[in-house]
C-alpha cells in the first residue's frame, strides 16, 4: 500500500509501473526480469547491448520511455594467459566493459528526462566481485570487471546533479544448483532481490556499490 506521494509507509519507493530494460547474460537477466514482473514493473529483455546499438527505438515503442536500465554483464572466461589467443581475451573484454558502455549510453537520454521530471531513474551494472579481488586465472576477466565497475563509479560522479542514480553491483560465484554446492555459491534469485531492494529505496538514496558474497565465502 502507498501513501497520497506514492510512498510506502515505510519511505520505501515501489517499482509498481516502472518501466525497464534488462540486458544481459539468460541465467542472471532471466531471474532479474522475473522479480522486476512481479515487483510491478514493465519490463522488457535483451539478450545483448549489441541489440540496441542503433535500435533503442523499437524498445521505446513498445514500453514508453524507459526509466530503469539493468545490465548484467558477461565477459566470464578463465586460464592461463599466455595459453589462450588474443582474440579469446579480447572477446571477454567486449562483451564484459564494452557491454557496460552500450546498455549506459543507450538509455541515457531516457534516464535524464524521467530524472528531470521526478521520477526515480536508474543504472545498475551487475558485474563481477573479481573487479575487486585477485583471482588467479581470470585475469582479464578481473580487468574487464575492475573497468564496468569503475565505469559506473565515474558516471556516478558525473550524473549525481541529474539525479540519474548509477550503481554497481559486484557478484561472486553464482550457481542454479547453490543448494548443492554447500552455500559455496549464490543463486540467480540472491542476485535478483538485491537489484530490486536497490530500487526499492528513496529516490533522493542511492546504493552506490553493493558486493554480493554468500555468508560462507564473504
Amino acid at each position: 500500500m502507498t501513501g497520497p506521494d506514492g510512498m510506502r509507509p515505510d519511505g520505501m519507493q515501489p517499482v509498481e509501473g516502472r518501466r525497464g530494460v534488462v540486458i544481459g547474460l539468460p541465467l542472471l537477466a532471466d531471474a532479474v526480469v522475473a522479480e522486476l514482473t512481479a515487483a510491478g514493473a514493465v519490463v522488457e529483455q535483451v539478450g545483448s547491448a549489441r541489440e540496441l546499438v542503433g535500435a533503442p527505438d523499437g524498445v521505446r515503442e513498445r514500453l514508453g520511455s524507459v526509466d530503469l536500465v539493468v545490465a548484467v554483464l558477461g565477459g566470464v572466461g578463465g586460464g592461463p594467459f599466455g595459453l589462450s589467443p588474443a582474440e579469446r581475451w579480447a572477446e571477454i573484454i567486449e562483451q564484459g566493459a564494452g557491454d557496460a558502455v552500450l546498455a549506459a549510453r543507450a538509455f541515457l537520454d531516457d534516464l535524464l528526462t524521467a530524472a528531470a521530471n521526478d521520477s526515480a531513474a536508474d543504472l545498475v551494472l551487475v558485474g563481477s566481485a573479481a573487479a575487486s579481488e585477485l583471482v588467479p586465472a581470470f585475469a582479464v576477466h578481473a580487468a574487464t570487471a575492475a573497468g564496468a565497475a569503475q565505469l559506473a563509479r565515474t558516471l556516478r560522479l558525473e550524473l549525481g546533479g541529474t539525479l540519474v542514480r548509477v550503481r554497481h553491483v559486484a557478484v561472486g560465484w553464482v550457481s542454479p544448483r547453490a543448494a548443492a554446492d554447500g552455500g559455496d555459491a549464490l543463486t540467480p534469485e540472491d542476485v535478483a532481490r538485491t537489484v530490486l531492494f536497490t530500487l526499492t529505496l528513496p529516490p533522493t538514496t542511492n546504493v552506490a556499490e553493493v558486493s554480493l558474497l554468500t555468508t560462507r565465502t564473504g
